[in-house]
């Protein structure tokens, strides 16, 4: 990896600043094509915690690594969390230790005000963030095996453009449960709505006796549950049987 020749000036906390959140758009654009920071910026969601981190050179932001504040629930205790993401750099600049840079900069600043650190990383990065004390944990689908019944009942499939849906997912997701108590979150509702408009706005489905959101898809006779939004307990096994998405109406 090539040195740093220069100590590069690190700007923050600029969601406010409308010059370097337009540069923040374009090297997303750059780095991360198709993904919108725009829409979720406008729709309100670009908030407290998430925070970028981000090099300036040639007036264009050149590398950058973000941070989201979220409570993390582990073994039923609640944790302050730090989740790392949107790190890159543009190619033109690559191999000088920006991101390097970056990271130390980013864990040395919140290393004494939170518990955990975590990212996901894909493929071509498993053996980065090692560098910097991360540690490699693999992810973990379950499967079962279900008969469901070919019956219709109060589903519908959402439309995120729709005011009246938009509102009902926002009001559920500020309430929701947490998932698990052995690996789970909280307030990180900022997250999960830059989720659902780059990733599933197309997979949202409600069940509305239950006030249950299902983030899914079927394919092949497989239902494929990324998430459930929910707000007071209930069986995933007894809805899943009585609400396939065979018929989602």
């Amino acid at each position: 990896m090539g040195k740093i020749l220069y100590k590069p000036t690190i700007y923050e906390d600029y969601r406010d600043n409308k010059d370097l959140r337009n540069k923040f758009y374009s090297f997303t654009q750059a780095i991360f094509p198709g993904l919108n920071f725009i829409d979720w910026y406008e729709q309100g969601y670009w908030s407290d915690n998430y925070l970028p981190f981000s090099i300036v050179r040639d007036n264009k932001i050149i590398a950058n690594v973000s941070i989201s504040k979220m409570k993390i629930l582990i073994d039923g205790d609640y944790l302050n969390g730090i989740q790392i993401g949107t790190v890159g750099t543009l190619p033109e600049f690559r191999n000088h230790g920006l991101s390097k840079f970056l990271m130390e900069y980013v864990l040395n600043k919140y290393d004494n005000l939170c518990d955990i650190f975590f990212l996901f990383a894909n493929e071509t990065v498993l053996d980065f963030y090692p560098k910097f004390g991360f540690n490699r944990y693999r992810e973990v689908i379950f499967k079962s095996l279900s008969d469901i019944p070919k019956l219709k009942y109060s589903v519908r499939k959402l439309d995120f453009g729709s005011n009246s849906d938009f509102s009902l997912i926002k009001k559920i997701i500020k309430a929701r449960l947490p998932l698990t108590k052995l690996f789970g979150a909280a307030e990180y509702d900022f997250i999960t709505h830059w989720h659902l408009l780059n990733v599933f706005p197309d997979n949202l489905f409600y069940i509305e006796d239950d006030e249950i959101i299902f983030i899914c898809k079927e394919e092949k006779d497989q239902l494929h549950i990324w998430d459930v939004i929910y707000t007071k307990p209930f069986d995933l096994s007894s809805v899943v049987k009585k609400s396939s998405i065979l018929n989602f109406v």
